[in-house]
């Protein structure tokens, strides 16, 4: 846990007045269950007077050019940002299909089991719990040496922040390697609660899949449509089509590429996409 000595340090300092309580998670994930190699991506929990927010790290460094450009664009990221309100478990969840940007809200509560067995490193004592979470099993380490009831993801509700977590099969791992303390509340209105320039459109998460699955099956309908209306020339990723016929293996690339990038946190709610 690289530079973790300082975070003890850091929150002795300012757990009265820090406005938000920053901490960085190392995320290795295997978007393909089958894929030899993890990915690996740095995440942010937010841990604010009111609410919690989990996100990308990569939304903080676009913040910077934001505020530089005057813009409002963000990079995408396979790691679902989620935010909730303190002591809740109702989560709202911000996720595209295709290019639109949505929000919908889920309860998700998790249930702890405490384990006896703890370990010490350099900087923690920590202590076992495991849980089954939408449709994995997980083992979280967490110290109550830092007090907060937190983790990244969905993740929380034991008596301590999670300072590492995996589930059985080693698809997905996170650990804490870092935090800081910032004295107001961070906004994240232009990297998070807004994207691209677009407010997310708020659904049920019903309707969410529904959407997933309408883009999955015409996942180019737009430059179809228009090819079919006469507009002679269309160009995708810099090659030029005139036929909408011309755009099917790109239709049959973009729809394998979907069923396969399809393990996420919560495996129970991959989408049943269908072959093609």
């Amino acid at each position: 846990m690289k530079k973790a000595g300082s975070i003890l340090l850091i929150l002795s300092l300012s757990l009265a007045k820090a406005q938000t309580h920053r901490f960085f998670y190392e995320v290795k994930y295997k978007e393909d269950s089958t894929q030899a190699n993890y990915q690996k991506a740095f995440t942010v929990l937010d841990i604010n007077p009111d609410e919690t927010k989990y996100y990308d790290n990569s939304f903080l460094e676009k913040d910077s050019v934001n505020n530089i450009n005057k813009s409002q664009n963000t990079n995408w990221t396979a790691q679902i940002p989620v935010t909730r309100k303190k002591n809740s478990s109702k989560n709202i969840n911000f996720a595209f299909a295709g290019d639109q940007l949505y929000s919908y809200s889920t309860e998700d509560p998790v249930e702890w089991k405490l384990s006896e067995e703890t370990k010490k490193t350099a900087d923690f004592n920590l202590q076992k719990a495991t849980t089954n979470f939408g449709g994995r099993k997980w083992t979280a380490w967490f110290t109550k040496e830092i007090p907060f009831s937190e983790g990244p993801y969905k993740f929380k509700g034991l008596p301590g922040l999670i300072i590492s977590l995996e589930d059985s099969q080693k698809q997905f791992s996170f650990s804490l390697i870092k935090s800081k303390k910032l004295d107001q509340t961070y906004d994240t209105k232009n990297i998070l609660e807004v994207r691209y320039g677009d407010k997310p459109l708020n659904v049920s998460e019903k309707i969410f899949i529904k959407k997933s699955l309408e883009y999955y099956e015409d996942p180019y309908q737009e430059d179809r449509i228009n090819l079919k209306k006469g507009n002679t020339i269309i160009e995708i990723d810099g090659k030029k089509y005139t036929n909408a016929s011309d755009l099917i293996p790109l239709i049959k690339s973009e729809q394998e590429y979907i069923r396969k990038q399809n393990n996420p946190i919560e495996l129970n709610k991959a989408i049943r996409y269908p072959m093609k």
